[in-house]
C-alpha cells in the first residue's frame, strides 16, 4: 500500500501542501495540464527552488490578478463538477470545501449554504485545494498520515478584521486533532491546509513502519527561526518493524491494529429512501464503514440502527451530519479496536483490460483478491459480457497470476 506522511513541524498549508507534493515528484506538466481542465483562467502556475535554514524546497505560487471574489460552496461546487477532471478527483475535492464551509459556518452562526468564503474562495486557493487532491491522485497515494501539528501563535489579518492564531475556523477544522504551538508569532496553518489534512488524514502521530521512497518539502511564504517548510515523505506501507529493523511476518504481527470510533443512531420515523443517500454521503466524507442493522424499539416498533466506523478527529464531523441529515436526535459514540489484514491495491492488465484488484495477505500467504467493482462494471459494459462473469474472470486471472509469483519468490 502506498502512502503519505505529512510532517507539520511548521504547520501547513494549500500551497506548501502542494509545493511538497511537487518536490516528492509530482510531474509539473501533467498537474498543470490536469488543473487547465478546471473552468477557470488569468492565472499563472510556478514553481521554484527555495532554501529555508539550509534545506531545499519547492515554492508553488499562483499569481492572478483576480480581486476580492467572495464565493459561495456551490460556486465552487459548480467549477469543480463542470470541469474534466476525474471523478474521485472531484469529490475529495468538494469534501475538503464542504469541511471548510461547515467549519465556517458554524464560526459565524449561519448555515453552509449560506456561507460566503472570502480567502478560501479566491483562485488561488481553489487551485492549491484541487492541485494537492490531484496530487495525492496522480501520486497514488492510498492512505495519509501527519504528526501533531504546528500551528504558531500571535494574530492575522483577514477579511474580517485581525484575528487570533489560529483563526478561528482554522482552529475548528483541527477539534480532535494533536496541535501544538512553540511562540513563533506566525499563521503556521492556513484553513485550507487544515482543511485537506483533516480530509485526508488517518491518523496524526508517530510514523507509521514504512519503506521511504520519496521526500519532498512544501515551502511557506516566511523564513523563520525554524526552517518553514512542509515535509511529506511517500512510500510502501510495512506490516510491522522489529527494533533491528526487519519487517516481522506472524503471528499479529502481520494483523493492523487501530483505535476508531463507532457512532450508532436509532432511526424510526424516517423515510427509507433517504438510507441511500446517506451511505454515500458518509462514505464520501471519509466514514471508514457505514451499514444499517433492523431492530425493534419500544413499543414493539421497527427501526434501523445507522452505524458509522470513524477516525477519532472526526467525531464532530459526523454528528453534526446525523444530526443534519437523519431524524435522529441522539447517537451513541464508543471506542473500538480495528483489526485488519494487510491489503494493497495492484492494477493488473487482465485479457479483459486494465483493472484494479484488492490483495490482502497473513503470515505472508495470499488470502483473499477481490477486483474492483467499478473497474469490473466498466469492463462489463465496454465488453458487454455480464457483470458477474467480469468479475470471476479478474479474480481468476488474478489469483494465478499472484499465486505463481508467490510459489516462485518462495523458491528463491
Amino acid at each position: 500500500m502506498r502512502i503519505a506522511y505529512f510532517h507539520c513541524f511548521a504547520g501547513i498549508s494549500g500551497d506548501m501542501t502542494l509545493g511538497a507534493l511537487v518536490d516528492a515528484g509530482l510531474d509539473w506538466e501533467l498537474l498543470q495540464a490536469d488543473l487547465a481542465k478546471l473552468p477557470l483562467s488569468g492565472y499563472q502556475l510556478q514553481r521554484e527552488k527555495v532554501i529555508k535554514k539550509g534545506i531545499s524546497g519547492t515554492k508553488v505560487q499562483v499569481l492572478t490578478e483576480e480581486g476580492h471574489v467572495h464565493r459561495h460552496l456551490r460556486d465552487v461546487r459548480e467549477i469543480i463538477n463542470s470541469s474534466t477532471l476525474p471523478e474521485v478527483v472531484k469529490e475529495k475535492s468538494i469534501q475538503v470545501f464542504t469541511r471548510l464551509a461547515e467549519a465556517e459556518a458554524k464560526i459565524h452562526q449561519t448555515s453552509v449554504d449560506q456561507i460566503h468564503f472570502h480567502e478560501v474562495g479566491a483562485m488561488d486557493a481553489i487551485i492549491d485545494i484541487v492541485g494537492s487532491v490531484i496530487g495525492l491522485w496522480r501520486l497514488e497515494i492510498e492512505e495519509v498520515y501527519a504528526s501533531p501539528v504546528h500551528i504558531g501563535t500571535g494574530f492575522t489579518k483577514c477579511a474580517h478584521g485581525t484575528i487570533p492564531v489560529p483563526a478561528p475556523a482554522t482552529l475548528e477544522l483541527l477539534q480532535g486533532v494533536p496541535i501544538y504551538s512553540k511562540d513563533i508569532e506566525k499563521e503556521l496553518v492556513t484553513p485550507t491546509g487544515a482543511a485537506i489534512i483533516t480530509t485526508y488524514c488517518q491518523d496524526f502521530g508517530n510514523m507509521p513502519p514504512m519503506r521511504a521512497d520519496t521526500t519532498g518539502y512544501g515551502a511557506g511564504e516566511h523564513d523563520l527561526v525554524i526552517p518553514n517548510l512542509l515535509r511529506v515523505t511517500i512510500g510502501g506501507k510495512l506490516d510491522q518493524v522489529g527494533s533491528d529493523g526487519h519487517i516481522r511476518y506472524g503471528g499479529k504481527g502481520d494483523v493492523r491494529q487501530g483505535d476508531a470510533l463507532m457512532m450508532e443512531a436509532n432511526i424510526d420515523d424516517m423515510n427509507p429512501e433517504f438510507y441511500d443517500y446517506l451511505i454515500n454521503k458518509f462514505l464520501k466524507a471519509g466514514a471508514m464503514d457505514v451499514f444499517l442493522r433492523k431492530i425493534q424499539m419500544k413499543k414493539n416498533r421497527p427501526a434501523i440502527v445507522l452505524s458509522l466506523l470513524i477516525h477519532t478527529h472526526q467525531l464532530e464531523t459526523f454528528y453534526q451530519q446525523i444530526f443534519s441529515e437523519t431524524t435522529s436526535i441522539g447517537v451513541r459514540v464508543y471506542p473500538v479496536t480495528k483489526y485488519m489484514l494487510p491489503y494493497e491495491i495492484k492494477t493488473l492488465q487482465t485479457k479483459l483490460g486494465q483493472a484494479k484488484v484488492k490483495v490482502a495477505r497473513y503470515q505472508d500467504s495470499l488470502r483473499n483478491v477481490a477486483p474492483e467493482y467499478e473497474d469490473c462494471r466498466r469492463l462489463a459494459e465496454e465488453q458487454q459480457i455480464p457483470l458477474k462473469e467480469v468479475y470471476d474472470m479478474i479474480k481468476y486471472e488474478a489469483y494465478q497470476r499472484l499465486e505463481a509469483k508467490s510459489y516462485l519468490e518462495t523458491k528463491k
